[in-house]
Order: structure tokens, then C-alpha cells, then sequence
């Protein structure tokens, strides 16, 4: 069976649609996606304390003298700083195995992610 120019133009136009369709709805799924809750709500702005540990930028060394924290944690903490990026608040730090919030909030207040 062969279309006319007409009916090939009005089939041409009838998919487009379709394909409209689809991408419309596509688009409107992942945006109506659930937003995932962070354990803790960021805080609008942090003032470091003076002589705070920058944890994006300290050293083995520099986070053990953090309480709390011996050599285990702070290999932890560059390795996920490694693997993960750097810190954008204080408070990322529980995404490190074996950090907890009990064991944050003995050091929260003596670090900052620089900036």
C-alpha cells in the first residue's frame, strides 16, 4: 500500500505528536521523583571557630588530634573524602563509617569544610 504525499505528511505530523507526548511525560515522572531528606538539615551559615580543622584539606595527623577521632577514623575520613569529594558541610562527616552523630557533635564545633 502506497500514501499519498498528504496522508505521508499527516502520519509525519501524528508521530510527532506521539513523541511530544512521550517526552512530556517522561520529563514529568522524574520530576515528580520523591527528594531525598539529608539526615540533617544544613545549616544557613556556619561560623568556624578560630584555628578550626579544614577536614577537606587536613591530614591524617590533623584530624587525630580531633576528639574522638584516632587513626582508623581518620583514614576513614580521607578515604571518603578521596572516593566521595570534598565536604560541603561539618556535618556530611556521618557519612564516614564509624563516625555518628554522638561522635560529631564532640568535635562540630572545631571544624569547617572551608569555606
Amino acid at each position: 500500500m502506497r500514501l499519498t504525499k498528504a496522508d505521508g505528511r499527516v502520519l509525519a505530523v501524528c508521530m510527532a505528536a506521539g513523541a511530544a507526548m512521550l517526552l512530556c511525560f517522561a520529563l514529568r515522572s522524574t520530576a515528580m521523583t520523591i527528594p531525598v531528606k539529608l539526615p540533617y538539615d544544613p545549616p544557613a551559615v556556619v561560623q568556624a571557630a578560630e584555628g578550626a580543622v579544614d577536614i577537606n584539606t587536613a591530614g591524617l595527623e590533623e584530624l587525630m588530634a580531633l576528639p574522638g577521632i584516632g587513626e582508623t577514623r581518620a583514614q576513614a575520613i580521607l578515604d571518603d573524602r578521596e572516593a566521595n569529594g570534598p565536604f560541603r558541610y561539618p556535618e556530611e562527616l556521618v557519612r564516614v563509617k564509624g563516625i555518628g552523630e554522638g561522635v560529631l557533635e564532640g568535635f562540630l564545633d572545631q571544624i569547617t569544610t572551608g569555606g
